[in-house]
């Protein structure tokens, strides 16, 4: 049953959306099919639930589309990886995965609930007939939690809004970034090394309640290269 309401609030999510986005906008049918290649390697379905669930659990399915799409993004982008390993992995990319040791077996495996609904939209943005909610947005970030960390001296100001950017889209709690100029690089205070950009590692309790002990969500700060600065 609960499969069965997850699967109904997507079918309500994809009527709104068409109602709202052109069909097929955003994949090309060749970016698509390139898409799915990569999509049947052993594991890529379960790494990118496992990862988007991390990040948008408490996002609803609008939420967990903009982290599906932001993640299939990169992985078509080519920037941080040409598998669905490489780009998840990439050197302090994801919070949830940095956190978890650097790589995304390492977070909670996924239910059959979660796969099905991730495994759902996944399937329907591939087949073009659920549009990107990000405008091709390939960073994210909770901007509140980052101007909270900028506020407490943890981050510099300049990481709010990766330098002042306008969102390319706002869902949930989270804010969108189109690759449009320079990819914007996290700026990390002089004194402290490139851990300094991300909360303490949250309790155990907190891990076993899947909730972020100081900030309560979870967001993705972006080092494209992985260097400290």
């Amino acid at each position: 049953m609960r499969s069965r309401g997850a699967l109904l609030g997507l079918l309500g999510l994809f009527l709104s959306l068409q109602g709202g986005f052109a069909r097929g906008e955003d994949l090309p049918g060749g970016a698509r099919a390139d898409l799915a290649v990569a999509l049947a390697a052993p594991g890529a379905r379960e790494a990118i639930t496992r990862v988007t669930v991390a990040e948008a659990a408490n996002q609803g399915d609008s939420g967990l589309l903009a982290v599906v799409c932001t993640i299939l993004n990169r992985l078509a982008d080519g920037r941080w990886g040409t598998s669905v390993d490489q780009v998840l992995n990439a050197r302090a990319q994801f919070e949830p995965v940095l956190r978890a040791g650097g790589d995304w077996r390492a977070l909670p495996a996924a239910t059959s609930v979660q796969r099905a609904r991730v495994d759902t939209l996944v399937n329907l943005v591939l087949e073009g007939r659920l549009p990107d909610p990000t405008g091709r947005a390939l960073y994210f970030q909770n901007p509140r939690i980052v101007a909270a960390r900028a506020a407490a001296g943890q981050v510099s100001p300049r990481l709010v809004h990766f330098g002042g950017r306008t969102p390319s889209a706002v869902i949930g709690d989270h804010a969108f970034y189109a690759a449009t100029g320079p990819a914007p690089q996290a700026v990390v205070a002089a004194t402290s090394p490139i851990e300094a950009i991300f909360v303490p590692r949250p309790s155990a309790e907190a891990v076993a309640a899947e909730t972020d002990a100081v900030t309560g969500t979870r967001g993705m700060f972006v080092l494209r290269d992985g260097r400290r600065r």
